[in-house]
């Protein structure tokens, strides 16, 4: 290469370039829409590399190094993070107030002077509005306020984290409620905000699919205490989102935030403003269950009772009507047994009369031939009288005691001396059963013994 040749060293050049920029951009601000693509805080200056991306959001349309010095990074750093609740990190859409400034050592670079802080809320909203898009188009945004709630809600899957305000409030609401419910609670702890939170709660999320397999729970609840609304961002992230709305057991969330709905709380089945209120919830829909079942209890006690008062009145009926045609019955019996013993009475009275008489008939006769026979010798008539007289009284006798054991036999029919012996009979619709195949299955027997009546209900009549 000809030395002659005019150039200019690399120091000259950058001079130049200087230069231009000076003449050019001296003193001009320009508000600038960037991503943050990476930040580096140093010895207190903030470092930024700053870029817009194609359509896709993969390859860079271009790309700046950004700067806030010390002197404005704490003021703007604290003002942003009042406003969005987050400070300034990688992947976040961003609006800056810049100077542009040429370096001759360091080259081309943004110093930052202001930071818009609406305008990243603006895009969180943006971010968030995708996604419930997204849902609604997959047709699965409703589906978890589909599910029917459960009848009784004391299983409870919590996500949250083990050192969240929140779910301590929550716990201590469950466990002081002053109806006395009980509530079993598992803590499944995840991150609450941050770039990694909506994973993490997806993953406890799947974690809850798999154990309830066995737990049986109820319902899912994810509560943390209040926040800003750019610690929402994770909670508007689609995995979750769509995690939630997939979940086959009902969704309860209380994220503790006030003025603006996430996404996870749209999809939900339930969303509640705090983890207390959550509490409040279960401890709500348990009381409305208490309540129906009393209601319940009451109307199946008062239906009882009337049924219980209808039946007895119907039993005590019955059993009237059965102790007065029992009562029949055995005054029948009893004067079919005095006519039977009052007419075995008379014939027995009328047979000894008959032989009676039939036996002085023959004395008698005896007496009359006796006396024609005047050649008999008297100590033989004497003896024949003798033994006439006792095979009469010997017949009497006998006839007498027959009698005695004819109404012996009478007195043992007798049915009060009969239940005496320890016996009893059996009386099933009004008839006296004299065999199982003269009752059903469900009939009421009444069984009368000598001091009372047992009743009872045929369960499998028998024979043998």
């Amino acid at each position: 290469m000809d030395a002659t040749r005019p150039h200019y060293r690399l120091s000259e050049l950058s001079a130049l370039i200087s230069e231009v920029f000076s003449m050019h951009f001296s003193a001009e601000r320009f508000w600038v829409t960037a991503e943050i693509t990476g930040l580096k805080i140093s010895r207190g200056h903030c470092y930024l590399q700053l870029a817009e991306k194609d359509e896709r959001g993969s390859t860079p349309k271009a790309e700046f190094r950004g700067i806030i010095w010390s002197s404005l990074f704490d003021r703007l750093q604290q003002r942003f993070r009042r406003d969005t609740g987050s400070p300034l990190k990688e992947q976040m859409q961003v609006l800056l107030l810049v100077e542009i400034q040429y370096h001759e050592r360091y080259g081309l670079s943004l110093l930052v002077q202001d930071i818009d802080s609406t305008y990243t809320l603006g895009q969180l909203e943006l971010e968030r509005r995708k996604t419930v898009e997204q849902l609604r188009q997959e047709g699965i945004y409703d589906r978890n306020r589909a599910i029917p709630l459960p009848v009784s809600m004391q299983r409870i899957a919590v996500v949250s984290a083990e050192d969240s305000k929140g779910y301590e409030d929550f716990l201590h609401r469950l466990s002081t409620n002053v109806e006395g419910f009980t509530f079993f609670t598992r803590l499944y702890p995840a991150l609450l905000q941050g770039d990694l939170a909506a994973g993490d709660m997806v993953n406890r999320l799947n974690a809850i699919r798999q154990d309830q397999v066995f737990c049986k729970y109820d319902a899912v609840v994810i509560v943390r205490g209040g926040g800003a609304a750019s610690s929402l961002e994770c909670f508007n992230n689609y995995y979750l989102a769509a995690a939630i709305a997939r979940f086959p057991l009902p969704v309860i969330t209380g994220i503790g935030h006030h003025t603006n709905l996430s996404v996870a709380d749209e999809v939900a089945h339930t969303h509640r403003m705090t983890p207390t209120d959550v509490a409040n919830f279960l401890i709500e829909h348990q009381a409305e269950l208490d309540g129906t079942l009393g209601a319940y209890e009451e109307h199946i006690r008062d239906f009882a009772l009337q049924v219980l008062g209808e039946e007895s009145g119907f039993v005590q009926d019955a059993g009237h009507r059965l102790l007065s045609a029992v009562q029949l019955s055995l005054a029948k019996a009893g004067r079919r047994l005095d006519q039977s013993a009052f007419s075995l009475r008379h014939q027995v009275q009328g047979s000894l009369l008959e032989e009676k008489h039939r036996l002085q008939q023959q004395q008698t006769e005896l007496i009359r031939e006796s006396r024609l026979f005047p050649q008999l010798e008297r100590g033989s008539i004497d003896e024949l009288h003798a033994g006439l007289k006792q095979a009469l009284k010997s017949r009497i006798a006998g006839e007498e005691d027959f009698l005695q054991q004819e109404e012996k036999k009478i007195r043992l029919l007798d049915p009060a001396e009969v239940l005496r012996r320890g016996y009893s009979y059996t009386v099933s619709r009004g008839k006296i059963v004299h065999s199982p195949e003269e009752v059903q299955e469900g009939d009421t027997l009444h069984t009368f013994l000598e001091k009372g009546v047992i009743v009872s209900t045929v369960i499998t009549p028998k024979n043998g």
